[in-house]
């Protein structure tokens, strides 16, 4: 035996030098299966835990994509049993998955179901939680490699955190990981959201913290990438000469469908806005990058969203409301004011709107719309670039009206961009539109000076 293991050793080299060719990440014949490994929900109870976390770490399963001794464990404050929790979780994946149900995949993972019971201030909570952690370890041979995934309102994040330093939960032995994921929004505003970030690095290390924007892994989002930069056609017509204005819009059917102790008090605007519809804008707005990897695309969307300005007039260009009761489809609707845990006095928009500019050579002048709000007539995420009109040249009568109406505000606008002082012609403003081209300010001197000589 000992003579079959150096001679092995001695064609493949040691275990540092040596790679399996199977397991390249360049090679997608294979499925990449995740080593051993868990993951803690907190907040296991709410409303995308139900409807998206559960059902997606089945569908995984089902696809083979983890491993037979993955565990998942559930954080809530209900007195349930483990039986009790795990009806729950086989309840909302076959309400919710996308693969076929499989009783032999659902009774492979509900092996390394756990549930603990607790709430975020209590310590001796976070103590059983690391008892759970550690069993799995024992007997599911996690290894120490667990994820904690935070689906609760941003105001518990630190908490939450302090209390996984505090148990020990924080970090991890030599060989193992820990990761944390956090879903957006990220604070209320600029300070609260430095002072999380500093909070939660603190206790992870900056490497270890994911916070996602689950908007940006559908498949509809990621493929605006292959219609900006694969179709070499739109390159030419991808910019303030040919666009008129870009519509972003985030439309949904529903009210907050049982999610009030999360939505009320963040509001549509810091829910959608901020994240995803900002994220749309960036991908459709930015230049194409070096290459498709994370920091090269973060790279050119940070250089799009520091271009963008607000309004001056923020109540000409902004809207907030909330819908009222009424007809959905055919199903009568309650107001927002009137949903379950909603404060009647509450001044949370479920309707937003607000127009903002982009300062780059290819879009100033090009206004983005970005909307979002619930109750509306359909569900829909679209975003819409919006040409500017075509003039046709025909020989009929209208369309020759058309045309000389067109040229005579070509004209007016040409004539609005210059205006007479002393002996010459001077340009003003910081960008003018002359017979249809945009002047940026470092031409402006030639052009008049052009403009003197046929002058003179």
């Amino acid at each position: 035996m000992k003579h079959m293991t150096e001679t092995v050793s001695s064609v493949l080299g040691t275990p540092e030098e040596w790679t399996n060719p199977l397991r390249d990440p360049r090679d997608l014949r294979l499925p990449r299966i995740a080593g051993p490994c868990s993951i803690v929900i907190f907040g296991v109870t709410g409303d995308l835990s139900r409807k998206k976390l559960l059902p997606a770490i089945y569908d995984l399963a089902n696809r083979g994509l983890l491993p037979p001794s993955f565990g998942l464990t559930g954080f809530a404050r209900r007195d349930w049993t483990e039986d009790y929790f795990k009806d729950f979780v086989k309840e909302n994946v076959q309400a919710h998955c996308r693969t076929p149900f499989k009783e032999a995949t659902w009774k492979q993972l509900a092996d390394g179901i756990r549930f603990v019971q607790g709430t975020f201030d209590d310590p001796k909570a976070f103590e059983r939680l690391s008892n759970t952690v550690a069993e799995l370890d024992r007997d599911r041979g996690t290894r120490g490699n667990h994820a904690f995934y935070m689906s609760v309102p941003p105001r518990a994040f630190p908490q939450v955190s302090r209390q996984l330093a505090d148990c020990g939960l924080a970090k991890s032995d030599k060989g193992a990981w820990r990761r944390v994921i956090i879903e957006k929004p990220f604070g209320h505003d600029l300070a609260s959201a430095k002072e999380l970030d500093r909070v939660v690095s603190e206790v992870f290390d900056p490497s270890s913290v994911f916070r996602i924007d689950h908007y940006l892994g559908k498949e509809t989002v990621q493929n605006i990438l292959a219609l900006r930069f694969a179709n070499a056609m739109y390159e030419p017509i991808w910019n303030n000469n040919y666009v008129d204005h870009v519509q972003i819009t985030h439309a949904e059917d529903i009210g907050v469908a049982g999610r009030a102790g999360y939505y009320d008090g963040i509001g549509a605007a810091r829910d959608i806005i901020q994240n995803h519809l900002l994220q749309l804008m960036a991908l459709t707005a930015m230049e194409e990058p070096v290459s498709f990897s994370a920091a090269d695309l973060t790279a050119e969307k940070t250089k799009v969203l520091s271009a963008v300005h607000l309004p001056k007039d923020l109540a000409a260009h902004t809207a907030r409301g909330q819908y009222a009761a009424g007809w959905q489809g055919s199903h009568e609707v309650v107001g927002y004011l009137d949903e379950k845990g909603i404060d009647p006095a509450s001044t949370t928009e479920t309707y937003a709107a607000i127009r903002l500019d982009v300062d780059t050579r290819r879009w100033a002048g090009v206004p983005f719309y970005l909307r979002t709000g619930k109750r509306l007539g359909k569900r829909v995420t679209e975003i819409a670039v919006v040409f500017k009109p075509a003039v046709r040249i025909d020989r009929d009568e209208g369309t020759r009206q058309e045309r000389d109406r067109h040229s005579r505000a070509t004209r007016r606008g040409r004539d609005h961009a210059f205006r007479r002082e002393g002996a010459g012609w001077h340009i003003h403003g910081s960008t003018r539109r002359i017979d249809g081209f945009r002047l940026w300010p470092f031409v402006h001197r030639i052009v008049a000076r052009s403009v003197r000589t046929l002058d003179s």
